[in-house]
C-alpha cells in the first residue's frame, strides 16, 4: 500500500467515525417542539367537553392567569417533588393539591338555614353555583338588583319577611362534597341545617380552576374570576412579575369589582358590621377592600400569621379588633394538650402526630385544636361586636380553613381530616347557639358553603402525582429556558421569550396534551422500578390551553365541545350520592 492509499483509508476511516460521532450525538440529543401526533388545542376541547370548558372560561384571567392553563387527567394533580418509594406502600405519599375543574373537587354544599326567612326541608336539584350567594342576600336586605353573573336563588327565600339583622356564611375550605362523602358521621350539625332549610344539591363553584383566591372573590362578588380579577391565588401582575394575588399582604388592590357587602355597607353609612374570620389574604374576597375603596372603612378582618402564630391584618385597610391584637397563644395550648383524648388512644399522639410535630407553624393551623381555638375568634366577635342587635343587617364571613390544611398534610380520606371536620361541625353548631341567643330566631340566615372538593389518594382512583419540577424540565428540554414558574394550574412563561416570539404557546400546550407518566419520571429516580410498565405510556394530562384560546372562545364555540369524554365533566349528578335530608 502506497502513501496516498494509506491516507486515503485514514480519512474514510476518520469521515466515518465523525459521521457516527454525529448520528449519535443527534440521536442522544432530547427532542424539541411539539412531538408528532400530538393533539390539536380543538382536540383537547372536545374530549374535555363544554361543561368543563365554560367553567375553565370562566376562570381564566387575561394578562393575569400563566400563560398556558394545565388540566390534569381526573384524579391526577401537579404537586412538587415526591417520593416514588412510597408507591405500593402501606406509607403512600399524602400531599395533594385541588385546582382541577372535576365535579368532584367543583360540587360544593350550598346550604341557607333561617326560620322565618328561608323555607324549610326544601332540597333543589337545579344546577347553581356560588355566584349566586351574593345576589341572593343582596335581595333579602333589599338591595337594588346588583351586576352579577350569578341568578338570586329565590325559592329559598321566604317571600314576606323582614330584611334579617345578620347573615353569617361559613365557607368550610377545602369542605366540598366528596370530602363530607367521604366521612358522612363528622357533621350532623350541617345536616340539620339541611333539614331546617333549604339545600341545593347540585351546587358547584361555577369556574375553575378549584383554587381558593378566586372562588372565595366568586362568592363575595356574585361574578365569576374573568369579572373579579383574581385567578387563584398566584397571577402575573401589572409589572409582568409573578404574585401573590393579595401580594402576600392582605392587599385588595388586585380585586376588580366591588362585593356585596362593601356595597350594602357604603349605602348605609358604612353602619353595618362587616366582618371575616379566615386564614390568609385570599379569602378577604368575601368582604372586599375596606378603606382602599373610596367610600369604604375599615371592616373587621382576623387573619392568621403561621410563622408569628398571631392574628394579623393590614391595618391599612382592616381592623383587627382590639380584644385580638394579643393572640392567646396559652388557650390554643390547652386545646393541643386535649388533642391525645381525641383520637380514642392515650399515648401523647393525635393519631400518631406528636404534640411537638403538631405545633410546627406549617401544621398547626391543620388540626382540631386550631378549629376550636378559631371557634373561640367567631364568638369573641359575635359578641363583642353585637352581631344582628340593630336592623341594619351585619354580614359576617367566615372561612374555616382546617379541613383543607388537613387534607394537604394527611390527605382528605384520613382520620386526622374526619376529627377536624368533626370539629368545625361543632364550631357551627356552637356559632348557630351564639345567634339564637342573640340574634333570635327569624332575624338571621346562616349559610353554609367550601371553595372547592379536595383530591383523594390517587392510587384509589388509577390517578398520579405529577412532579412539577420535572414538569418544567421537560418543557424547557424541548423549547429552552422559557419557563418562568408551573404551579398547580398554570405554566408562567418568561415574557421575554414570549415577547420575542422564542417560544409559541400553542406548541407549549400541545406538548403538555401528548405528555406521559413515563414522560414525568426523571432517569435514574428513586422508587422508578416501582411503577408498572404498562403505565407508562399512560397520558397526564386532560389537555392544556393558552391565553390567546380562552379568548377566543365565544358561547356557540364552548357549547360545541359537547359532553366529553370523562364521567367526571358532568355536574348534574345522580342524587344517590347525597344522603337524603333527615339522615346521614
Amino acid at each position: 500500500m502506497n502513501f496516498s492509499q494509506g491516507r486515503n483509508r485514514l480519512l474514510i476511516v476518520l469521515g466515518v467515525a465523525v459521521v457516527a460521532s454525529l448520528v449519535a450525538l443527534y440521536l442522544s440529543m432530547p427532542e424539541r417542539g411539539v412531538p408528532a401526533g400530538a393533539p390539536t388545542l380543538d382536540e383537547m376541547a372536545t374530549e374535555i367537553g363544554s361543561p368543563i370548558m365554560d367553567h375553565l372560561y370562566k376562570g381564566h384571567v387575561p394578562n393575569r392567569s400563566g400563560e398556558v392553563m394545565t388540566i390534569p387527567k381526573p384524579h391526577s394533580f401537579i404537586i412538587g417533588n415526591w417520593d416514588l418509594t412510597t408507591l405500593g406502600s402501606a406509607t403512600p405519599f399524602l400531599g395533594s393539591s385541588h385546582p382541577n375543574p372535576w365535579n368532584y373537587t367543583s360540587r360544593i354544599p350550598l346550604i341557607f338555614y333561617g326560620p322565618g326567612q328561608i323555607k324549610e326541608g326544601q332540597e333543589i336539584r337545579s344546577t347553581v353555583d356560588i355566584a349566586s350567594v351574593a345576589p341572593t342576600y343582596a335581595a333579602m336586605v333589599g338591595m337594588d338588583a346588583l351586576d352579577t353573573d350569578g341568578a338570586v336563588l329565590s325559592e329559598a327565600l321566604v317571600s314576606d319577611a323582614e330584611p334579617p339583622r345578620a347573615i353569617v356564611t361559613v365557607v368550610i375550605d377545602g369542605g366540598g362534597w366528596n370530602v363530607l362523602q367521604e366521612h358522612p358521621d363528622a357533621w350532623p350539625t350541617i345536616q340539620e341545617l339541611r333539614d331546617g332549610g333549604t339545600d341545593y344539591t347540585n351546587a358547584t363553584i361555577g369556574s375553575a380552576p378549584a383554587i381558593t383566591g378566586a372562588l372565595h372573590a366568586t362568592f363575595g362578588t356574585g361574578v365569576y374570576p374573568n369579572t373579579h380579577g383574581i385567578p387563584g391565588n398566584q397571577m402575573r401582575g401589572p409589572d409582568g412579575k409573578n404574585t401573590d394575588a393579595w401580594q402576600q399582604n392582605a392587599d385588595p388592590t388586585y380585586l376588580m369589582v366591588p362585593t356585596m357587602s362593601e356595597l350594602w355597607d357604603e349605602q348605609n353609612g358604612n353602619e353595618p358590621v362587616i366582618a371575616t374570620v379566615s386564614y390568609e389574604g385570599w379569602h378577604l374576597g368575601m368582604i372586599g377592600h375596606g378603606a382602599q375603596r373610596e367610600g369604604g372603612d375599615k371592616d373587621i378582618a382576623v387573619l392568621w400569621e403561621a410563622e408569628d402564630n398571631a392574628w394579623w391584618i393590614n391595618e391599612d385597610f382592616y381592623t383587627l379588633p382590639s380584644y385580638l391584637q394579643e393572640t392567646d397563644l396559652e388557650q390554643l395550648e390547652e386545646y393541643e394538650d386535649d388533642l391525645d383524648e381525641r383520637d380514642g388512644l392515650a399515648d401523647e399522639t393525635w393519631f400518631g402526630n406528636t404534640l411537638e410535630e403538631l405545633q410546627e407553624p406549617v401544621i398547626r393551623p391543620g388540626t382540631s385544636a386550631f378549629v376550636r381555638f378559631t371557634g373561640d375568634a367567631i364568638v369573641d366577635i359575635m359578641r363583642n361586636e353585637e352581631i344582628g342587635k340593630d336592623k341594619s343587617t351585619d354580614m359576617f364571613w367566615i372561612e374555616m380553613k382546617m379541613p383543607d390544611y388537613a387534607g394537604h398534610r394527611w390527605n382528605m380520606v384520613s382520620p386526622e381530616e374526619e376529627d377536624v371536620l368533626r370539629a368545625v361541625d361543632t364550631e357551627i353548631a356552637r356559632l348557630k347557639a351564639v345567634l339564637d341567643e342573640q340574634v333570635g330566631a327569624g332575624r338571621y340566615v346562616l349559610a353554609i358553603s367550601a371553595d372547592h372538593g379536595q383530591e383523594p389518594l390517587p392510587e384509589l382512583h388509577g390517578g398520579w402525582r405529577i412532579n412539577s419540577n420535572e414538569l418544567l424540565a421537560d418543557i424547557e428540554s424541548r423549547f429552552g429556558n422559557v419557563v418562568e414558574k408551573v404551579t398547580t394550574v398554570d405554566v408562567f412563561l418568561e415574557q421575554d421569550a414570549i415577547e420575542q416570539g422564542d417560544v409559541d404557546l400553542e406548541d407549549v400546550a400541545r406538548f403538555i396534551g401528548s405528555y406521559t407518566l413515563g414522560d414525568n419520571i426523571s432517569g435514574g429516580a428513586p422508587g422508578a422500578d416501582r411503577v408498572p410498565e404498562g403505565r407508562m405510556d399512560e397520558l397526564l394530562f386532560a389537555g392544556a390551553f393558552p391565553t390567546g384560546y380562552f379568548q377566543s372562545l365565544t358561547p356557540d364555540k364552548i357549547e360545541s365541545f359537547g359532553e366529553g369524554i370523562y364521567p367526571e365533566g358532568v355536574f348534574d349528578v345522580d342524587q344517590s350520592l347525597f344522603p337524603p335530608l333527615g339522615e346521614i
